[in-house]
């Protein structure tokens, strides 16, 4: 069931959305359909961590050296420094990611809504759910396997049912179930959500 719609301080120009969920749920399809809607710029979980992975040709399912995850993390702030300080300020940003419960993920969480405040953004962050065998049914696709995503369907299943996600604060979300309704759709659900919550761009 979608959350409903939390009481606006905009209007807000421009927007910073949070798509999470576990992998497979549609965060990048979903993100490149608002992407559009938004005139705005993906910045998919791919983008940051394709240039280490191409390194190693990874198929998606060979083990990779831990310490690799540390030097993605560089890359993202890295990224996340750059649209603070240089990118346009008319410019509104859909980043995908998958956040475990841990130590650090309440401050991974809290950088990426920083930015949005520091741009004056709208920030909202979508949290996708999905049924467990249409997930696991999308993570071999040859797509994913092209942009270096994981593509191991039953590592995939492993990691559902053993790993938690980080919950963000209830005010700052939006609930999706992806199992059967389109992308553009649930693209235009999200879009619907950053209206009533004040985002107003100016029109062109």
């Amino acid at each position: 069931m979608e959350s409903p719609a939390v009481a606006a301080t905009g209007p807000f120009e421009t927007c910073v959305v949070h798509m999470l969920g576990y992998p497979g749920m549609g965060k990048r399809t979903i993100g490149s359909e608002l992407a559009t809607l938004l005139d705005g710029v993906l910045v998919d979980n791919a983008l940051i961590n394709r240039p280490l992975l191409e390194l190693f040709r990874w198929d998606g399912v060979e083990l990779l050296p831990p310490e690799i995850w540390e030097r993605a993390r560089q890359i993202r702030d890295a990224v996340l420094s750059t649209i603070e300080d240089l990118a346009p300020p008319s410019n509104s940003y859909i980043f995908t990611n998958v956040i475990e419960e841990g130590p650090t993920a309440a401050a991974e969480y809290d950088r990426l809504r920083s930015v949005a405040r520091r741009r004056r953004s709208l920030f909202l962050s979508v949290m996708l759910s999905c049924d467990i065998e249409t997930q696991v049914s999308r993570i071999d696709n040859p797509d994913r396997v092209a942009r270096r995503k994981g593509s191991d369907p039953e590592g995939y299943r492993v990691h559902r049912l053993h790993t938690s996600l980080y919950q963000p604060p209830p005010a700052d979300v939006f609930h999706l179930d992806t199992t059967v309704t389109p992308p553009s759709e649930n693209a235009a659900r999200i879009y619907e959500a950053l209206r009533e919550r004040g985002f107003a761009p100016v029109a062109g």
